[in-house]
């Protein structure tokens, strides 16, 4: 499914990847590979990526973390990969209480990641996904439902609150 079709068809793409996610609330960990390591770990532990090729996919995030860092202002990080590790688009989310340095411009910690996983053949289906999830979370209310979220489902809502359709 091609992006350039129009805005229903990323808006569908968006909401398919969202509604699909991987939810971590409460991460523990005090630097990136720990967190990283946590998120795809835990998506492996309901076989969203098989665990044989999870060590595979963490080390392709950390090897895209070490050229440019994903972090964003605000306490947000979008770290991404491209990788034969997964057959689909695997989104994981989550969300550290206290926060980790994680080389954010604003020199403050970062507290929510959104972990995409992009396999070679959608490889461009992630950059309309990432720049929709970015306007959304440009958002202060969506940041701070995200920060007070206390199950999956209050994370789903948080990020599809404000989707911006006439944006794509």
């Amino acid at each position: 499914m091609a992006l350039s079709f129009g805005t229903e068809v990323c808006m569908s793409i968006f909401d398919d990847v969202i509604h699909k996610c991987h939810v971590c609330l409460g991460l523990t960990g005090n630097t990136g590979t720990e967190i990283i390591s946590r998120m795809v770990e835990s998506a492996a532990s309901q076989a969203l990526i098989s665990q044989e090729l999870a060590p595979k996919a963490i080390r392709a995030v950390l090897k895209r973390e070490m050229s440019a860092s994903t972090a964003l202002p605000d306490g947000i990080a979008l770290p991404h990969t491209k990788t034969d590790s997964v057959e689909d688009i695997v989104c994981i989310i989550g969300v550290h209480p206290q926060g980790i340095e994680f080389g954010a411009p604003d020199g403050q910690p970062t507290r929510l990641f959104f972990l995409m996983l992009i396999p070679f053949s959608k490889a461009c289906s992630h950059i309309e996904f990432l720049a929709q999830l970015s306007r959304s979370l440009q958002e202060p209310d969506v940041r701070t439902s995200l920060l007070g979220a206390q199950c999956r489902d209050d994370v789903i809502r948080a990020i599809l609150s404000h989707v911006d359709e006439g944006a794509l």
